[in-house]
């Protein structure tokens, strides 16, 4: 039987239906996930989470206990210092300095299960999942359940705006018990839960469904959202076919094909050129033409200009990676700085990488607690520092919009390149609330109350924690009642 693949966008139910498919049938495989420049990798063992990696800052061990609680901002900024100085692994220097409130293995699958279930915020992203060997040095000294993470995820995590965005467009469509049978050993609902998929897997349109149900409507959606990735309930357009079956389906050899080119591709990307290519680092300059001219003809898009979009676009993007690594050794010149980079500048890049990134991350919490005590100049230093050394972290740059709006909060000029950095942060990191709240703070200040009022929003769906957020929501309410009650007055 061939390995078990998937591919798919995070924001629909068919990553549930993958992961699913991992708890029940107890594989093991890797699930990538990439959104822009994040990405992170979470293995499976025996149906069970066991492992990941991310590149994403929220999801590394000290901001994971940070972000829960466990340690406080100055104890978080202090021993990262140490983390960079000594070159110790975060637990250890923590553990060191008598800071970890729990033992290092709760801690690490507080941090697995952070990981997991942060990925449902990540609803632009894509994933895909391939079943294979997972190195035992990948694992970390604990498992997590599946199903129960997923429940934490979409409840929690998914943002409100996807869910309330893939439920309206559907709201036509009838929605009735799909063939999947409830487990409570993998998943655990409460009567109330399964009351509402009664109600609204029922041979009726959705929207009459869901008319009938009491409970909150955002957590409704959400359920349903579960329900149909669980396969318990499914959606038919008895007019014509759904959205999800308008598209023709992949036959079986085209599926392997790009479930292949995937693998490729995703093999690929911790190779070097040569390795690409397949030749030896020694290689003359024929055994690299014929190798690439090999794997050209075997890549090349023009091969599969009659099979599916999905196809074509897998190939083109090994093909790219194959011309790439060509044109990198085909020039002699070229070929030659390669080999100096590969002899010394990767390990020199990759860790003046790692050191800023530490770095950033030092000066983005002193400019935090810089900020917490108003004090915005000296914040402003360390954020447009930590802005400098990792221009690509979003959260950065909206702090570091917010410090000089703060700065000048009178000034036309600040107001507008606050603006600019806060929006260039959200293009990077659009799931921050921050962001949004800072950004309809500026607004509100500038008078624009009505696009004040949507970041206010977007804040709060993001994160229904911001009570911030929340709170100037309320106060723009209230206002308006207060304008339409002193006007009904006046006309009385």
């Amino acid at each position: 039987m061939a390995p078990f693949s998937d591919s798919g966008n995070v924001g629909s139910p068919r990553l549930v239906t993958v992961l699913n498919n991992i708890a029940t049938k107890r594989l093991e495989g890797i699930l990538r996930v990439e959104l822009g420049k994040f990405k992170k990798e979470l293995y499976f063992r025996n149906g069970l989470l066991v492992g990941g990696r991310s590149n994403i800052l929220k999801e590394t061990f000290g901001r994971v206990l940070y972000e829960n609680g466990f340690i406080n901002q100055q104890d978080y900024k202090d021993s990262l210092k140490e983390v960079m100085e000594e070159r110790k692994k975060h637990g250890l220097v923590l553990q060191e300095r008598g800071l970890l409130p729990l033992n290092i293995k709760d801690a690490l699958k507080l941090q697995l299960r952070m990981r997991f279930v942060y990925t449902f915020s990540m609803v632009e992203g894509n994933f895909h999942f391939r079943e294979a060997h997972v190195p035992d040095n990948l694992i970390v000294p604990c498992s997590l359940p599946v199903m129960v993470l997923v429940m934490e995820g979409i409840k929690i995590h998914l943002p409100k705006s996807a869910v309330s965005e893939y439920v309206n467009k559907r709201m036509d469509l009838v929605c009735a018990r799909g063939g999947s049978q409830y487990d409570p050993s993998q998943v655990s609902l409460s009567q109330e839960e399964l009351n509402l998929l009664t109600i609204v897997a029922s041979n009726r349109p959705l929207r009459q469904s869901l008319a009938g149900v009491r409970m909150d409507a955002d957590d409704a959606m959400r359920l349903l959202f579960l329900f149909i990735g669980m396969g318990f309930a499914v959606l038919k357009d008895l007019q014509r076919e759904s959205p999800e079956k308008k598209a023709v389906p992949l036959s079986e050899e085209h599926r392997k094909l790009l479930e292949g080119f995937r693998d490729r591709l995703d093999d690929m990307k911790e190779k070097n050129h040569y390795e690409v290519l397949g030749v030896a680092q020694g290689a003359d300059r024929s055994a690299i033409k014929k190798s690439y001219f090999a794997l050209a003809k075997q890549y090349h898009p023009d091969h599969f200009f009659d099979y599916p979009a999905e196809v074509r676009e897998a190939a083109s993007e090994v093909f790219t990676r194959v011309t790439t690594a060509y044109e990198g050794l085909a020039d002699d010149g070229e070929r030659s700085k390669y080999d100096e980079y590969l002899k010394s500048g990767e390990k020199e890049i990759k860790n003046n990488e790692a050191e800023n990134i530490v770095n950033a991350e030092l000066q983005f919490q002193k400019g935090m607690i810089l900020l917490k005590a108003n004090n915005f100049k000296d914040a402003y230093q360390s954020l447009k520092w930590a802005v400098d050394l990792n221009p690509t972290e979003g959260e950065y740059l909206s702090y570091f919009g917010w410090v000089i709006f703060r700065l000048e909060p009178d000034s036309d000029a600040a107001r507008a390149k606050g603006i600019e950095y806060i929006q260039r942060g959200l293009q990077l990191n659009k799931e921050q609330d921050t962001g949004n709240y800072f950004l309809g703070r500026i607004l509100k200040v500038k008078g624009e109350e009505q696009k004040a009022l949507e970041a206010f929003k977007t804040a709060y769906a993001k994160n229904p924690q911001n009570i911030d957020a929340l709170r100037e929501i309320r106060a723009y309410e209230l206002s308006q009642r207060s304008q339409k009650g002193m006007f009904k007055k006046f006309f009385k």
